[in-house]
């Protein structure tokens, strides 16, 4: 893993161009992992995510029994041979995990530890980042099934410790309105149990693209997946197997969301491979920065994205761009009109609380921001321009670094980023990538 400074210098740009290839997807690589590690033989994951949520998977991977083999492709890029526990994990007594600053290595990984017969603990080293993000509703969900679990508080926060041993499937009901990742580890567990599941989603779903990637890859690894009303009902039936698979990572369109809002507010002209075409999530993400103002072509998996003039406040449902609000946000403190972004009150609960964290640092550099319970409004700050010339606490957020930096990029005086080594979790390469197409980051030793 690259080693990262724990802050940065963000300098005024005048211009971004040039081509960069995104990081690896994350969603996709720890989505293939698990299927891989469930299955009954070696599968192989081509280029997964360099991050910290992938170095914490694997771990976790490999104390509940699998094999995993690392290898450097002839084009230098990773290859990870997993060999599956065929969904029979191998676990000792007080099995420790310690899942970092990674909710969804979490969530996705509590079903199905739900499976063991020993207790197995989970534990953050992140007490005010992951350590105060709620869980509840999914461990009420498999104690439906006959998991034993016990939480630090009512909410579900870490530590936690969980034992299966004999589940039972048929019914269960659960809230998707704090995270779709409570359900995505109910239908990667499913399969699995002999009864299956039904599950009822007995609200909203917060973040419903994310349980069509998690569908996708189910299929993909030969599980079948009953689609009674989407977003609501799902049948899987039990007795399944994992088939080992080849899985190929494509680009990560939330990472590509940062490049394009650091070119909407530089200016410039860049070009971003390896981003597939009818991705829900990215065709979203495109659309809210082409309505913006940025012009979005495609060749292909390669979009470019052009900056050259005026930016346009948008009003948009932001449950569609989940993790690129805050870049959104920080793009949108330079459009000649207000914005609004709504639908986003789970933000509350990620790694930081990006509504109020990033609205009171965005304020810190001259924005002018106004955060609510579900919403983040955005109002022009006039001619004179957005100062700078401040530190702003990255809040040991990833998103929160990125909308940062690409702010940073257009502010008369210069930023500086405290907890940037956060960039780890999902794009480590993010401040050299900005370097190559012409901003000017420097490290902070």
């Amino acid at each position: 893993m690259k080693i990262l400074p724990e802050k940065v210098h963000v300098y005024p740009s005048s211009s971004l161009t040039g081509t960069i290839q995104p990081p690896s997807s994350k969603y996709h690589t720890l989505r293939y992992i698990l299927a891989a590690f469930l299955a009954h033989g070696t599968s192989t994951v081509y280029y997964p995510a360099e991050s910290d949520d992938t170095d914490v998977l694997l771990r976790a991977c490999m104390l509940l029994g699998s094999h995993i083999q690392n290898e450097i492709h002839e084009d230098g890029r990773r290859v990870i041979s997993i060999h599956g526990v065929g969904g029979n994990l191998k676990t000792s007594a007080d099995t420790t995990i310690d899942v970092g600053n990674a909710g969804a290595v979490l969530r996705l990984l509590l079903g199905i530890c739900a499976l063991s017969s020993e207790t197995i603990i989970f534990t953050t080293p992140y007490p005010e980042s992951l350590g105060r993000r709620p869980n509840a509703d999914l461990l009420q969900a498999l104690e439906q099934l006959g998991a034993i679990v016990e939480s630090r508080t009512n909410e579900g926060t870490l530590p936690i410790r969980i034992r299966g041993g004999q589940l039972q499937g048929g019914e269960v009901r659960i809230s998707g309105k704090r995270s779709s990742q409570y359900i995505s580890s109910l239908l990667i567990l499913a399969p699995l149990l002999k009864e299956g599941l039904d599950i009822e989603i007995v609200d909203e779903l917060t973040s419903a693209s994310f349980l069509d990637l998690t569908i996708e890859v189910l299929e993909m690894a030969g599980i079948t997946v009953i689609t009674i009303d989407p977003y609501k009902r799902y049948i899987v039936p039990g007795m399944q197997q994992y088939q080992p698979r080849n899985y190929i990572v494509p680009g990560d369109y939330p990472s590509a969301a940062a490049l394009i809002a650091s070119v909407a507010i530089a200016k410039g002209k860049i070009a971003i491979s390896n981003l597939q075409q009818d991705d829900s999530n990215g065709e979203a993400i495109l659309k809210v920065f082409s309505e913006m103002g940025v012009r979005i072509t495609r060749s292909e998996d390669t979009i470019i994205a052009t900056s050259d003039g005026n930016l346009w406040g948008v009003s948009i449902d932001g449950n569609k761009t989940i993790d690129s609000v805050p870049v959104i946000a920080a793009a949108a403190c330079y459009a000649h009109g207000p914005s609004r972004i709504y639908n986003v009150a789970n933000l509350h609960l990620k790694e930081s609380d990006r509504i109020n964290d990033l609205a009171r640092e965005l304020n810190k550099a001259g924005c002018h921001v106004l955060p609510s319970e579900e919403a983040i409004e955005i109002y022009p700050i006039g001619p004179n321009g957005i100062d700078g010339g401040v530190e702003l606490d990255a809040h040991a957020d990833h998103r929160l670094i990125e909308a940062f930096t690409a702010l940073g990029l257009a502010t008369k005086r210069s930023i500086t980023i405290s907890n940037a080594i956060h960039i780890a979790k999902s794009y480590p390469q993010f401040f050299d990538d900005l370097n190559m197409l012409g901003a000017r980051i420097e490290w902070i030793i």
